[in-house]
């Protein structure tokens, strides 16, 4: 590590939330061990996540969950104790390329307005995958053409961005009520705002293998879709009309659950499962049940 406090790494201390990531922790840890701290939130991995953790960067502080908190409550977590300028969330499915993070730090200190920073994320196939949103807009998509520079957007993938402290506790991090799913577009829309800007930085790569941080089986299928349904609704009526929330979650019941009803009895088990879950993460959400009571389970 260079001895320059001014050396972007000394300036970062990089978050990572565990959830059962033990094949691909290695070398994400690998790529981000030149930060000040690292510092890991294990939602109650059982698997050998935190041995592994342990055995390719000892020096990485574990903060060991007794069970999932959830996405943004593990984040907020792991930035609670970052005592840097910055603060980076990196997912643990993903690698940070050769000079990203100089880039990024270099990005934050030319926009001192910048409350997020976003690197440029691909597919281990060279694919880009990268989303914005425009003023106003609530649900964002995928970029098609890439400009040459830094540019703004109102939305900053919750799986990467790098945060100064100092914007953070003014946004306030995560909402916590938000167990999964689109916590990164509530993210996004409250630094908006309080009046930060969102920044893209094209040049600092990462390669993200996508969907491989935790190991999936048909319980944590359930849970997907279900929080997948509740948080999209949750967003709607928080950030849009919540009177348009709830008829879209009427009508995400009825839907479903005639759904669920034909798969039945086509004895379509995968399918029944997706339906029902949503159908009833949309009822839970019309008598307003929280998230966390759907909290993917430490025997899962």
């Amino acid at each position: 590590m260079d001895d320059n406090p001014n050396y972007p790494w000394n300036l970062v201390s990089v978050v990572i939330v565990t959830y059962n990531s033990s094949a691909v922790i290695r070398e994400c840890l690998q790529s981000v061990g030149a930060a000040a701290e690292v510092i890991v939130v294990d939602n109650a991995s059982t698997d050998s996540t935190c041995d592994e953790i342990a055995r390719v960067l000892p020096a990485a502080r574990i903060i060991r969950n007794q069970q999932n908190r959830g996405f943004g409550a593990a984040v907020n977590q792991g930035m609670a104790a970052v005592e840097t300028k910055f603060g980076f969330y990196f997912s643990p499915d993903a690698v940070l390329c050769d000079g990203a993070m100089e880039k990024l730090v270099a990005a934050a200190d030319q926009n001192p307005n910048g409350g997020l920073f976003g690197p440029h994320l691909r597919r281990p196939d060279g694919t880009q995958e990268l989303y914005v949103m425009g003023p106003g807009e609530i649900h964002h998509s995928p970029m098609t053409e890439m400009p040459a520079g830094d540019f703004c957007s109102w939305f900053v993938m919750g799986g990467f961005f790098l945060c100064p402290m100092s914007a953070w506790h003014r946004i306030g991090g995560f909402d916590e009520r938000i167990f999964l799913y689109v916590e990164d577009v509530d993210l996004s829309l409250r630094a908006t705002q309080a009046g930060f800007s969102l920044v893209i930085v094209p040049d600092a790569d990462v390669i993200h293998a996508g969907g491989q941080s935790s190991t999936v089986n048909w319980r944590i299928k359930w849970r997907k879709d279900w929080h997948q349904t509740w948080s999209r609704l949750y967003l709607e009526a928080k950030h849009g009309d919540p009177n348009q929330a709830k008829r879209d979650a009427r009508q995400t019941v009825i839907r479903h659950f005639w759904k669920t009803v034909i798969y039945t009895l086509l004895l379509r088990p995968d399918r029944v499962r997706g339906n029902f879950a949503k159908s009833n993460a949309a009822w839970a959400f019309l008598r307003g049940k929280p998230s966390h009571s759907h909290r993917v389970s430490n025997n899962q």
